[in-house]
């Protein structure tokens, strides 16, 4: 299978990204693919991984590509690592909004990790459920634990966590309407100083666990979908 062909079966069972994202196929080394590597993003680290291990293709969450380059440089991050690839013989494929949006995607994943129940959409991108009724600091404790960080930022409110709407990666722009949805704790990965001053306004407990945390989660995820195409499939950063 080629990586068109590959991104086309993929798009089927992922949807569609909102109309302004730069995912899906990112480098294509017009090569069969018959094993691949999953990774939040294209690193360099993923790549010397891919490489190593003889993968044809990276799978990733974040693209690696996602404005328009003027110029292609060694010296420059992106350029440097699309480079890298491209002399590898290593396509890139990434799935962004379509996997945050997804069922059993990046919310979903993270919801199933910090054992929160009966979670649904709020929002495209975010999730809301409950967990049996806990102090913060407890809770914060047992979310850190499952997700192997520690807290960015934590800001008890002196409310009781039974309610929990979470956004993977930056949830700044989704304060509002967590606090309308009725959530007595937002959860995300990383927010604005603004953000944080809305929940303590909004009374809205607000529990930051990074931005790699509560999106790496969604690789098992996704590596069972790669692998629907895909002979071999192996894991970079989980």
């Amino acid at each position: 299978m080629n990586v068109t062909e590959f991104d086309k079966n993929m798009r089927a069972l992922l949807g569609e990204s909102e109309p302004w994202d730069a995912d899906g196929v990112q480098i294509d080394c017009g090569v069969d693919i018959k094993k691949a590597l999953v990774a939040l993003d294209c690193t360099s680290g993923a790549l010397e991984r891919a490489k190593e291990i003889g993968a044809g293709l990276i799978v990733t969450h974040h693209p690696l590509i996602f404005r328009p380059l003027s110029s292609i440089k060694a010296s420059d991050s992106v350029g440097g690592r699309a480079l890298a690839a491209c002399r590898a013989g290593i396509s890139v494929v990434a799935y962004h909004t379509c996997l945050d949006i997804a069922a059993g995607g990046v919310n979903d994943s993270l919801a199933l990790a910090l054992g929160i129940k009966n979670a649904r959409p709020f929002v495209p991108y975010g999730r809301i459920g409950t967990v049996r009724q806990t102090a913060f600091a407890a809770f914060a404790r047992k979310c850190e634990k499952a997700l192997g960080v520690r807290a960015q930022n934590a800001l008890d409110c002196g409310v009781p966590v039974q309610k929990i709407a979470l956004v993977s990666g930056s949830g700044k722009s989704e304060v509002k309407s967590a606090h309308e949805a009725g959530a007595d704790t937002f959860v995300t990965g990383e927010v604005s100083h603004d953000a944080m001053i809305d929940c303590r306004e909004y009374g809205m407990n607000l529990l930051c666990l990074t931005h790699f945390a509560t999106e790496n989660v969604v690789l098992p995820f996704l590596a069972e979908q790669v692998n629907r195409f895909v002979p071999e499939v192996a894991f970079y950063g989980v």
